[in-house]
């Protein structure tokens, strides 16, 4: 692939991932309204201030990889963390995630939302980790409130590490959760015990492995951390795994595969960071991530049944003497769909980037036809729009023309026609 192509084809991909990005407003009122339930949770007629609960995002909200849903009106899934600082001895699992409910249940607002499930039981002991915040059709979001327990140091360690880059231990940044399928929910009062979480100290190893040089990671919220502002520019890796998980939502939304098996975002994300080379050109990164990440799944030995499973490991809840790991892929062994599905999407990823790469000198109508196979029509059109905007200022400022040989568009050549960027295809 010539330079040139690579060159343009890297600035659609980054149209694409523009159009898949959440916008700035929907972005500040998401912010607004989880800092709107932290306040209440804390606030002084809260039965859990002393505890000093506080709202903090996770998750694809925190690594900027979050993407739209296909259909518009699905809802945004929102992913927080409440955190305690203290809480009675006396309290097992059950009695933390049933505060934060009683807490949220006692705000009208909060305690419609809760009820918009319209399932009993959900309203009275929520998820199996979290409680689900519903908001209106309208505002196009939910949020998923994660309880959770770290003493009061983890903010300082946040701040840390998240500002300065240290290089401190990621152990450090985890907390204990609440899981009712868990043994010991209901009795349990050893938080030592509980289910460990490390949102925090995943991010941390995702900006590592994302960042082009040693800058600051980021700096830190005053009432609610880690918090990035809204970036309308994002690190080559962070578009990647923006990509591939729009090319896996559409793959997976037809009828022909059971949507509830598709490779889940965690295990995309892990194995894209690990495969990442620090190419700074989208094309590059993406092609060289796809053919790295089969080789990235690992074959280990369970040491309760003694049979090979495959394995993508937690990058920060590490084995030692009494801990074996954290597998991603735990699922694989008893729900085999979700291994052949994962497989099947990266044969369709090869052959769809393959496409891409191959598509030198055949023209943009055959291009956005390919991408909408693989992205959906509604971005798709309206990535190549906006490419066509981008392509007439720069003609305007005769700085961008066709290449004669690559019959692409570049610096040097012969000038570009107008063009029709309509697809054939639907979502």
């Amino acid at each position: 692939m010539e330079n040139l192509y690579k060159n343009e084809i890297s600035k659609i991909l980054e149209e694409l991932g523009k159009e898949l990005d959440i916008s700035r407003t929907q972005y500040e009122e998401v912010v607004k309204s989880y800092e709107t339930v932290g306040s209440w949770l804390a606030d002084d007629t809260s039965s859990l201030k002393e505890f000093s609960p506080k709202i903090v995002p996770q998750g694809s909200f925190m690594l900027g990889t979050l993407i739209k849903p296909i259909c518009e009106d699905d809802d945004i899934d929102v992913d927080l963390v409440c955190r305690l600082n203290k809480k009675p001895d006396s309290w097992s699992q059950r009695h933390l995630k049933q505060a934060i409910g009683d807490r949220l249940k006692e705000h009208g607002t909060y305690d419609y939302m809760l009820k918009e499930y319209d399932d009993r039981d959900y309203y009275e002991e929520g998820g199996r980790r979290c409680w689900t915040l519903k908001y209106a059709d309208a505002a196009g979001y939910h949020m998923d409130i994660l309880p959770s327990f770290a003493n009061d140091g983890l903010t300082i360690l946040l701040e840390k590490t998240f500002s300065t880059g240290s290089d401190l231990d990621t152990d450090n940044l985890a907390m204990r959760i609440t899981d009712r399928e868990k043994d010991g929910y209901d009795t349990d009062k050893d938080v030592e015990n509980w289910l460990k979480s490390n949102p925090f100290g995943y991010a941390k190893w995702f900006f590592e492995k994302a960042l082009l040089s040693t800058k600051r990671m980021f700096s830190l919220n005053e009432s609610v951390d880690p918090i990035r502002i809204f970036e309308s520019e994002k690190l080559p890796l962070q578009r990647v795994v923006q990509l591939l998980k729009r090319h896996r939502d559409i793959m997976f939304s037809s009828d022909k595969y059971d949507s509830e098996n598709k490779p889940i975002s965690i295990i995309i994300t892990t194995l894209a960071s690990r495969a990442y080379d620090k190419s700074e050109n989208i094309i590059d990164a993406y092609t060289n991530i796809v053919r790295k990440m089969r080789g990235l799944i690992e074959e280990r030995e369970n040491p309760e049944t003694g049979k090979l499973e495959k394995w993508v490991a937690n990058p920060v809840n590490m084995p030692n003497a009494d801990y074996v790991g954290e597998n991603f892929a735990d699922k694989w062994s008893y729900v085999k769909q979700k291994e052949d599905y994962f497989y099947l999407w990266l044969d369709k990823l090869e052959e769809d980037l393959k496409t891409l790469r191959n598509s030198q000198g055949i023209g943009l109508q055959f291009l956005n036809e390919s991408m909408t196979d693989m992205y959906g029509k509604t971005v798709t059109n309206k990535t190549f729009a906006n490419y066509a905007k981008i392509s007439t200022i720069e003609r305007h400022e005769g700085t961008r023309k066709m290449a004669n040989k690559t019959g692409f568009l570049g610096a040097v050549g012969s000038n570009v026609p107008e063009h029709n960027f309509e697809g054939n295809n639907g979502e």
